[in-house]
């Protein structure tokens, strides 16, 4: 019977083994295993590299699918959400939204880009961190291809924002669009001085409820929800928080997180 046992396991680990997954979760020898709110904690007003083997393990919130994040993901578990920033394409098709992900953070950098920490390499310009190349990324990035969840949203009022909730998910209840900002859409139209062209860029919006607190939401040019006009009711908003120059602000991933279907107030 042990003989039968041994020779199962061994036929077992050889079908299982005969065709490597590279997206397949493999977690490091000997972490430490952290959260991201514990990782985040290590930041001290200025880039710093982090010399320990390190590992947060967490779920893709939210990634570049839809434009609105360009060479970026965000990692989050149940203390929060950060940025990890990646020299790379078409990041949504490695990293699905939901999936479980590993980081191992041991020679990574840790900085700060208008108030929302982020993870990456050492700073070679004006970021306080690089993104990790393109070649690089597996070897501190893990994916687990059999585990992906859909990430829920926490429902909160504009004055509920908060530091821990920066760079996860948020739906925002009972808001609407400014009035004046209505006609102008998503992003603003600028006259490109080399090439004459009219094109479209990076603009801030703001949402308002009833009781007169704002939030900015912060839009790429390169975002699906450009060629849709903003909505004109008032509803919920999902997005990604995210914290600039001392001011809240969301990015909307798509406009099916965009429910503004009850009347203006």
């Amino acid at each position: 019977m042990r003989r039968v046992l041994v020779i199962s396991l061994m036929l077992l680990c050889a079908v299982s083994c005969s065709e490597p997954n590279p997206l397949v979760y493999q977690p490091a020898e000997h972490p430490e295993r952290v959260s991201v709110a514990y990782l985040k904690f290590l930041y001290r007003s200025m880039p710093v590299r982090v010399d320990r083997a390190l590992q947060i393990e967490g779920y893709v919130a939210a990634n570049d699918f839809n434009g609105n994040l360009h060479h970026e993901l965000s990692v989050a578990d149940s203390t929060g959400g950060i940025i990890v920033r990646l020299d790379a394409e078409n990041l949504y098709t490695r990293f699905w939204q939901g999936a479980r992900v590993a980081v191992r953070c041991n020679g990574l950098w840790l900085g700060s880009s208008g108030g929302t920490i982020e993870l990456g390499v050492a700073p070679s310009g004006e970021y306080e961190v690089d993104p990790i190349p393109n070649d690089d990324i597996g070897l501190y990035i893990t994916t687990d291809s059999t585990c992906q969840i859909k990430i829920p949203a926490r429902s909160i009022t504009i004055a509920e924002c908060a530091p821990e909730m920066v760079s996860t998910l948020v739906r925002i209840d009972r808001v609407q669009f400014v009035e004046e900002e209505l006609p102008k859409g998503w992003c603003d139209w600028v006259l490109d001085s080399l090439s004459g062209e009219w094109t479209r860029v990076a603009t801030t919006r703001h949402l308002i409820d009833m009781k007169g607190d704002t939030l900015d939401v912060r839009t790429s040019p390169y975002a699906d929800i450009v060629i849709t006009p903003l909505p004109s009711g008032s509803g919920s908003v999902e997005g990604l928080l995210g914290y600039f120059n001392r001011r809240y602000q969301l990015r909307v991933l798509d406009g099916y997180h965009v429910q503004m279907t009850d009347p203006r107030f």
